[in-house]
């Protein structure tokens, strides 16, 4: 199948690219004129040049297609105000949305985030499952929620196999070693310094393989069963310590970690609707990798270093 894709030269994207390729199907990129595409060219059939939220581009990004997975965000426009961040980013969507549907190319695969909960209420008892309300907490957690109706609406309306998927954190290697997920923490951890996660204003989260991500939305095209459904793909929850750590650990370093562990989330993601779909197409991996995974991850990047 031709499969579009925006964002493929990013983290994520270029991880389902390849994931993509390796599935036997060809990939369309839509990438900006200045985005670096070395680190991806061997999982990319054809190139569309262009922004994610220009008509022009779009029509063309959506012609042909098979499927349209929309993964990319245009954080620039987020920090240059509000009012551009939507009309970058959910205007954007919904434009390739409708893109999509004009073009007759029947799924949209949407990449949404947790950030869509922010407020749990307390009728959940701590468990966040697909069925739990969505009350985002910051602009960007908005701009998923609020194209997610859309999906739903798409496929009443038009019979489109529409879904969306939503990753916690995401770690993993980047193709730009800078931006890997708790790199300096893995650093000065190697390096045997002083670390105390207080510093970043955040002790944990809840986390996701990037493969698992890629895997996902690559099992996804062509399923029938997932029109207008959303998946919340989380892995678990870790205090980020933890990748100091196993830093530690692995590289046997004199590194002091200050132990912010404290009693854990309040609420607790329930994913087996994601697992079930995982495990219908063969991954018994995905969503079930735990510290191990992340252990794994951190000797990775150090052996990167």
């Amino acid at each position: 199948m031709l499969v579009a894709l925006t964002g493929a030269s990013g983290f994520i994207g270029s991880y389902i690219a390849a994931a993509l390729h390796r599935a036997g199907h060809d990939v369309r990129a839509l990438v900006r004129p200045t985005s670096r595409r070395e680190h991806i060219e061997a999982s990319i059939t054809e190139w569309t040049e262009g922004d994610a939220a220009d008509p022009q581009a779009i029509a063309a990004l959506a012609a042909g297609v098979d499927a349209v997975i929309h993964n990319a965000n245009d954080w620039h426009a987020r920090k240059q105000s509000p009012v551009n961040h939507y009309e970058k980013n959910l205007l954007g969507t919904l434009r390739l949305l409708d893109a999509t549907r004009q073009a007759g190319a029947n799924q949209f695969i949407f990449v949404s985030s947790v950030a869509v909960y922010d407020q749990i209420p307390a009728s959940a008892n701590g468990r966040i499952t697909e069925e739990t309300a969505t009350w985002p907490g910051g602009i960007y957690g908005a701009h998923k929620a609020a194209v997610e109706p859309h999906l739903k609406a798409y496929h009443a309306t038009y019979g489109m196999n529409t879904s969306s998927w939503r990753p916690a954190a995401v770690y993993g290697v980047d193709p730009n070693l800078s931006r890997s997920q708790w790199l300096d923490l893995i650093t000065k951890a190697k390096q045997g310094g002083m670390i105390d996660t207080a510093e970043k204003g955040g002790q944990g989260g809840k986390i996701t393989h990037v493969q698992d991500v890629a895997d996902a939305l690559t099992l996804a095209v062509a399923d029938e069963s997932v029109a207008g459904q959303f998946y919340n793909l989380v892995d678990g929850y870790m205090y980020w310590q933890r990748a100091a750590e196993f830093a530690k650990e692995l590289a046997h370093s004199a590194a002091t970690i200050v132990d912010r562990k404290g009693a854990g989330p309040k609420n607790q993601f329930d994913c087996t609707k994601a697992i079930d779909f995982f495990d219908r197409h063969g991954n018994t991996t995905a969503l079930r990798r735990g510290e191990a995974g992340v252990r794994a991850y951190v000797a990775e990047l150090l052996a990167r270093l």
